[in-house]
């Protein structure tokens, strides 16, 4: 999820980081900052779509992020909110959140 660029792959693999989190829910703290790396790398490439990816895998996609949103928020609320402020107080991050996250 950190590297590669297959959207199918992507979003199979996020929505098996998304049930497999609450199952996992202290071991994982160690990996929480590629969680939310994994969160972020998506939202900029949903919004940026690379290598002109059909429309109906974006959706898929982006739904998925959507999820991941969700599941982060409610499992890690205030590390997530934490990487938020951080990661998209940045300028070269606004859009995506503007766009996305918002």
């Amino acid at each position: 999820l950190q590297t590669d660029t297959d959207v199918v792959v992507l979003t199979t693999g996020v929505l098996v980081l998304i049930t497999m989190l609450p199952m996992i829910p202290q071991s994982g703290k160690q990996y929480l900052h590629d969680f939310f790396g994994i969160f972020g790398r998506l939202s900029a490439w949903c919004l940026q779509n690379p290598g002109h990816v059909a429309e109906i895998y974006l959706v898929h996609l982006h739904a998925s992020v959507y999820s991941l949103f969700h599941r982060l928020y409610g499992m890690y609320p205030c590390n997530f909110v934490s990487f938020l402020r951080s990661h998209y107080s940045m300028k070269e991050n606004l859009e995506t959140f503007e766009e996305v996250v918002k």
